[in-house]
């Protein structure tokens, strides 16, 4: 038992004489240069794609009301039943096509989800990997033999680590270690990307319907 005990205190001593750091590695991701240079292509790519689909549902309008004429002239008695008969096969093929135009908009919608969603995916692990050998070699540098990361949730949002000694985070010293000689070109992208989320924000509500 004594044994035992002494094993228990020496491995707790052990424990103890590490140098241990702690770091919220979203909060260095999110503010790494790459980071938002690399939101930027993000957002040029989402621009992009509302300006597709905003000319497919300018085609997809125009049909519409093509269609909605000719179902009018096909029911107009006035007309007479040759120009009713032709006005009827237009609305039928009329119809067809704004069938094809709306699978046309839910495919160009799953396809640019599907893409940028891959493309974020393999660009994030790539920072990643760029941080975390970033990190190792900041840890090797300063004597740290144990990092902890701070910004993990569980599944009820609860931080994983709920208290820790907040004078032994190294997250603004990673910060700034890995944006060491490009705190320009980061001060840019932030201002650039700020713009276009403003502009891509105020044409959004422009677009939106009026409530009645």
């Amino acid at each position: 038992m004594r044994l035992s005990l002494l094993a228990l205190l020496v491995s707790a001593a052990s424990l103890l004489a590490q140098k241990v750091a702690y770091v919220n590695m979203e909060t260095v991701f999110n503010a790494y240069y790459k980071t938002i240079s690399e939101n930027i292509r993000f957002e040029e790519e989402r621009q992009n794609f509302f300006t597709g689909m905003e000319v497919l549902k300018s085609e997809f309008e125009n049909t519409r009301r093509e269609f909605l004429d000719a179902v009018n002239k096909a029911r107009n008695d006035l007309l007479g039943e040759e120009a009713q008969r032709e006005a009827g096969q237009k609305a039928q093929a009329l119809q067809a096509r704004l069938e094809q135009k709306q699978d046309e908009i839910a495919r160009y919608q799953q396809q640019a989800r599907e893409e940028i969603g891959e493309r974020q995916q393999k660009t994030t692990g790539r920072l990643l990997q760029e941080l975390q050998a970033d990190l190792e070699k900041f840890a090797a540098e300063q004597g740290y033999e144990l990092v902890y990361e701070v910004s993990g949730r569980t599944l009820n949002q609860v931080p994983v680590l709920l208290v820790y000694p907040k004078d032994k985070e190294i997250t603004e010293a990673m910060i700034k270690r890995v944006n060491a000689g490009h705190e320009k070109e980061k001060a840019e992208a932030e201002e650039k990307l700020e713009k276009m989320r403003k502009a891509l924000e105020a044409k959004e509500k422009q677009d939106a319907p009026v409530a009645q």
